[in-house]
């Protein structure tokens, strides 16, 4: 007999007593896998969680004055807690990542102290080094699925009051070790840890309070740790918005309302945690502003082939009329103004001139209202485009132009071709413009932001009804960008997506939320390059071939409200 049949007969007669041996004492034969020690350990974690005190007491900025916010009163009293809610405990380690872990619903009968004060208990498979770890409570809702805190759910869905909004963000910190073997955490206060401010705007030429004709009011916070949006809509009275403490922070301000753009910007601004602030802002309305580039870098800003009666002047400074290519000289923080001639140019491109572009050596930034190209004395109110290609090419291959964001287009119907490959080749662009208009025309925005390298975020595309070559390349070649825009339309229109992203190498998210595609050439090739793996949102029963002309291969395919498509 050899090795191996002697082998398997013992197995064998092994298998054969085992069976015997289990049927003799039971009904049916148990093959139970035993795990090794700990791997199917639960450990439970208890910790009371109490409220903090105070009502919500709003300060003056200027002043320095500002109230406490630790727990805001409600409608209803002091904010409770209440059976079913859960807290998150987000833990790491040296070694390991960020991990949440839902606490089980609140019961009851886990409930103190009038409701402002409760015992969370959270059953976890798992455990860090625990010499090194560092944990947080707060609710759940707070969380993201990383552990990291989710700020931008922080910032939405506020209900206009301070003492409402301050109740709203309760979060406890704590740097304690676990007690995994105790079983136990040290109890945890909730304490707000936001600033909170009420803010009111008003014209920087007129003195009016304008708040109560915002209807978007976005801060753009950056104080050398955190870098984030707050979007907030407005409503009667202050405009309430929660951001993170800052210390020497720099805030953007963008305001919209009323058919105008206010901007501001506020320097070394400091807002501490768990407390209110009575803020007013003098905003400039930048739809008074002329197309303006400033200079970030010294050097010369060139306007090539000017329309005849163009305009120029330099830091507000006594217009000069262009004949000829001109270049303009320019330092550090220069800004050159741009006009037409009254209202006799309608484009900056005709079939027997070249067309008219800004370019130069200087690294610049552009903004203020493309309108004063058009309606030099009215532009402010001007809101119409009257002849095709207006502004064709007219930044094309500025690689030192950096940031667009400023700029305003504020025509509500566009014209055919009106800007068409607008700022193709712009390598260093990293912010575009705001794209309003939601009556297009054909190929109005071809190739507009074509070979943009350096440009991560586009511009939200609002429009409903689309138009023969609308959308074609407009940002084919942006290797930076990963997320497109939201594609609202319902039903495509002939080549109106057709190379839209393509080369777009890293992208990974798109929705489209048509329910027709069925134009000619709308979609070909508009995925074509993008990442190789990334999620496609489309409505449900829509037939999306699967490729560089549909939904790429090995992306995932998601129904509008995030759940996965099941395909029938």
């Amino acid at each position: 007999m050899t090795t191996m049949t002697r082998f398997i007969s013992m197995a064998a007669a092994v298998l054969a007593a085992a069976v015997m041996t289990a049927c003799a004492g039971s009904d049916e034969l148990t093959d139970t896998p035993q795990l090794p020690e700990n791997q199917n350990r639960v450990i439970t974690l208890t910790t009371t969680v109490g409220l903090g005190d105070g009502a919500a007491d709003a300060g003056d900025e200027a002043s320095g004055a500002s109230g406490g916010t630790t727990r805001a009163l409600t409608s209803g009293g002091v904010k409770t807690f209440k059976a079913g809610e859960t807290m998150a405990l987000v833990y790491r380690s040296m070694s390991k990542s960020w991990t949440v872990k839902e606490s089980e619903p609140l019961a009851a009968g886990a409930i103190a102290e009038g409701g402002k004060s409760a015992t969370f208990t959270f059953n976890l498979t798992e455990e860090p080094d625990k010499s090194s770890s560092v944990y947080y409570i707060y609710p759940a809702a707070m969380a993201d699925a990383d552990g990291n805190e989710n700020y931008e759910a922080l910032f939405t869905e506020q209900d206009g009051t301070l003492a409402k909004l301050a109740s709203n963000f309760d979060l406890a910190t704590t740097h304690n070790n676990l007690d995994w073997d105790g079983g136990n955490l040290p109890g945890a206060t909730l304490e707000n840890q936001l600033a909170i401010l009420a803010i009111t705007l008003k014209d920087d030429v007129t003195g009016a309070d304008i708040t109560s004709s915002i209807t978007s009011l976005i801060l753009s916070v950056d104080d050398g740790t955190y870098t984030y949006n707050v979007s907030r809509s407005a409503v009667a009275g202050p405009i309430y918005v929660a951001i993170l403490p800052t210390r020497n922070a720099t805030i953007d301000v963008t305001a919209t309302g009323g058919g105008y753009t206010y901007t501001k910007t506020l320097t070394y601004k400091i807002y501490q945690a768990s407390k209110g602030y009575n803020v007013s802002w003098r905003m400039t309305n930048m739809n008074t502003v002329p197309l303006t580039m400033e200079a970030l870098t010294a050097g010369t800003i060139v306007v090539n082939n000017p329309r005849s009666g163009m305009q120029y002047s330099k830091n507000g400074g006594e217009k000069i009329t262009m004949t000829e290519t001109t270049t303009i000289d320019v330092s550090v923080g220069d800004k050159v103004q741009l006009y037409g001639n009254g209202t006799n140019i309608t484009s900056y491109y005709k079939s027997s001139i070249d067309v008219t572009t800004i370019g130069g050596s200087a690294g610049a930034k552009v903004y203020g209202n493309i309108m004063s190209l058009v309606d030099e004395t009215g532009f402010a109110t001007a809101t119409k485009l009257t002849d095709n290609s207006a502004f064709l090419s007219f930044f094309q291959d500025y690689s030192n132009l950096t940031d667009a964001s400023g700029l305003l287009l504020p025509a509500t119907t566009l014209t055919e071709s009106c800007y068409t490959q607008m700022f193709y080749g712009c390598t260093s662009l990293t912010a575009a413009p705001a794209l309003p208009a939601t009556k297009l025309a054909p190929v109005c925005y071809y190739a507009m932001f074509r070979n943009c390298t350096s440009l991560t975020t586009a511009p939200t595309l609002p429009a409903t009804k689309l138009t023969l070559s609308c959308y074609q390349e407009m940002f084919r070649g942006c290797t930076s960008l990963t997320t497109a825009p939201v594609l609202p339309a319902e039903t495509l229109a002939d080549r109106c997506y057709q190379y839209m992203f393509y080369g777009c190498s890293s992208l990974k998210s798109v929705t489209c939320l048509a329910t027709n595609i069925s134009a000619t050439g709308c979609t070909k090739e508009w995925l074509s390059g993008v990442a190789s793996g990334g999620t496609f949102t489309a409505v449900k029963g829509v037939r999306w071939t699967t490729g560089a002309s549909g939904i790429p291969s090995g992306w995932t395919r998601l129904n509008p409200d995030g759940s996965p498509y099941v395909a029938h």
